[in-house]
């Protein structure tokens, strides 16, 4: 089978007998979409019998949103096909909407019709009801004035009496199922307005795309157009489930896909990319970098005046090309020192890898912007179990998992949903991960470590003999115990002032703080942290003492 590709910039081939080429409408479907950031690539197919010669495949009713330049078309067949160049045009048309917009304007009039006829059916019993009122009414008065005429037979009375209550309940109990169904009806048409509303694109116009060709021979060609459009988006959204009788750590990431094309994807092969071509594939290029000196006003006056002299005394042409290629000086006048303005570039993001997911199955996407929630896989990671205390914003123990990222693929910035020992606790976000990086996770409070913090000093003071030093001194102790079944590992973070003048001395008490600390952890100055492993009820405590002087006549800030 022969294959050949052909984009919107390919220069168009001239077939001889073109001008009789018949026109063949391609009945495409969608196969396949890529989508990005703020865009999606759809690709569309059709399959067409072709004549031997020159004819021509149409495309109709493509999105008007289209972004021309991107369309490319790629063909299979058996016998040797040339394409020619694509072309496009925008068509306009009071009945060209999107096919489920007008799919759902056909239900909501096939509805609005049903509706009517069951008012009138509801209409006919109201009528159906005056009339047995109106009888029963008129057979009772006739009876009150003419009771002495009337012939007593209880059996037709009692028939007729019959008869009316009969015919009323079937009345009133068909007005209770007629309002039932306008119920229904009227709930159907409201939803149906909702999604319209949603998904109105009050589309009138739409692109017919054509593919010149010339066949060698009949046959069968299968034709992939693709093109850009806007109004898509995806964003991955994580699940992190963490078990804590085992400490493994779960986590699976969906893409998040939304798009409102006006064209429902049913069973198409969907990838999501993070690549962004809105940003560009590189910057521009580098100009010089002019500086000047700035003159005095009296010199730069009068190199104006001299080298405006110049220029308008030159008669013939030789001495005007001189004068207007001679140095301008500094200070010209600005209409003629102005320099090209340039575009402005985004910026490139390089803090990630361009990536692709290729969702297995075939995949479903409606158009009214919808998030469609996706599985993309499942990345391994290496976990450990950890409880977290920071006393010095809460007395509160948190459940963290430390996981570290393995495999190749890297995790990409977004929200996470977190379940602990399969109950949802909470949501967090994640940042850029590449494998071999670390990320803590926190699960929600463990109420099985008790902590408690004390001060134990917080004193102002002076010091020095000659230069007097204010001086402020703290001393806290936090105590911590394990009331679980089994041992945990404790993280306690703390951080101590960190001075951004030489004349602010920090000093740590040793003699006051539990050694064993890392300092500066996860490159925060002044962060503190003890790693503790405490057996099932299990005490321990951990001391932190500081002090911190300045000059008296200084006023201190940050404590």
């Amino acid at each position: 089978m022969n294959r050949f590709l052909l984009s919107c910039s390919v220069v168009a081939l001239v077939f001889p007998s073109m001008a009789q080429a018949e026109e063949i409408k391609a009945q495409s479907h969608l196969t396949a979409a890529t989508v990005y950031m703020d865009r999606a690539t759809l690709t569309r197919q059709a399959i067409v019998d072709i004549p031997a010669g020159a004819h021509t495949v149409v495309f109709e009713g493509l999105s008007a949103a289209m972004m021309t330049d991107s369309l490319r078309a790629e063909g299979a067949a058996q016998a040797k096909v040339t394409f020619g160049a694509l072309s496009n045009r925008l068509v306009t048309g009071a009945d060209l909407i999107a096919p489920k917009e007008k799919e759902l304007n056909d239900q909501l009039l096939i509805l609005q019709d049903q509706r009517r006829g069951i008012e009138a059916e509801k209409q006919a019993l109201g009528e159906k009801q005056t009339f047995l009122t109106n009888l029963s009414q008129q057979a009772a008065a006739r009876t009150r004035e003419n009771i002495s005429d009337v012939n007593l037979k209880p059996d037709q009375w009692t028939l007729a009496a019959q008869t009316i209550h009969d015919e009323m309940a079937q009345t009133l109990k068909g007005q209770i199922t007629q309002d039932a169904a306008l119920r229904d009806i009227d709930n159907q048409m409201n939803k149906i307005q909702l999604e319209l509303n949603m998904l109105r694109t009050d589309q009138r116009n739409a692109y017919t795309v054509t593919i010149p060709l010339e066949a060698a021979a009949a046959t069968r060609l299968t034709v992939d157009l693709s093109y850009q459009i806007p109004e898509v988006s995806w964003s991955p959204l994580y699940d992190a489930r963490f078990d804590t009788k085992t400490g493994k750590l779960e986590l699976i990431q969906y893409g998040a896909v939304r798009q409102n094309s006006g064209e429902d994807w049913n069973g198409i092969a969907l990838t999501l990319s993070t690549a962004q071509p809105q940003r560009g594939a590189g910057l521009p290029d580098l100009g010089p970098l002019w500086i000047l000196l700035d003159e005095p006003e009296n010199f730069r006056s009068s190199e104006m005046v001299r080298w405006k002299k110049m220029t308008e005394s030159a008669s013939d042409s030789a001495v005007m090309a001189g004068a207007a290629n001679a140095p301008m000086p500094a200070a010209a006048p600005m209409e003629m020192m102005e320099e090209k303005a340039d575009f402005a570039v985004a910026q490139i993001d390089t803090g990630g890898f361009v990536s692709e997911y290729h969702i297995p199955g075939p995949s479903t996407v409606k158009a009214d912007g919808t998030e469609s929630k996706l599985m993309v896989g499942a990345f391994e990671t290496e976990s450990k179990m950890q409880v977290q205390i920071k006393p010095q914003m809460s007395t509160d123990a948190y459940l963290v998992s430390r996981a570290t990222l393995k495999g190749e693929a890297p995790v990409l910035p977004g929200l996470v949903n977190l379940f602990r020992d399969g109950a949802y606790v909470g949501q967090s976000s994640l940042p850029l991960l590449r494998p071999g990086e670390d990320q803590d996770l926190a699960f929600g409070v463990d109420d099985q470590v008790s902590v408690k913090r004390k001060i134990l000093k917080d004193e102002r003071s002076e010091a020095g003999v000659i230069n007097r030093d204010s001086v402020l001194e703290k001393r806290f102790v936090t105590e911590i115990q394990n009331l679980h079944t089994q041992p945990v590992e404790v993280s306690v973070m703390e951080t101590a002032p960190v001075a951004q003048n030489d004349q602010i001395r920090v000093e740590i008490l040793k003699e006051e703080t539990t050694a064993g600390y890392k300092d500066d952890v996860r490159h925060i100055k002044g962060l503190m942290e003890w790693t503790l492993a405490l057996d099932p009820k299990a005490k321990s405590e951990v001391k932190l003492g500081w002090k911190v002087s300045w000059p008296k006549d200084k006023r201190l800030s940050g404590l």
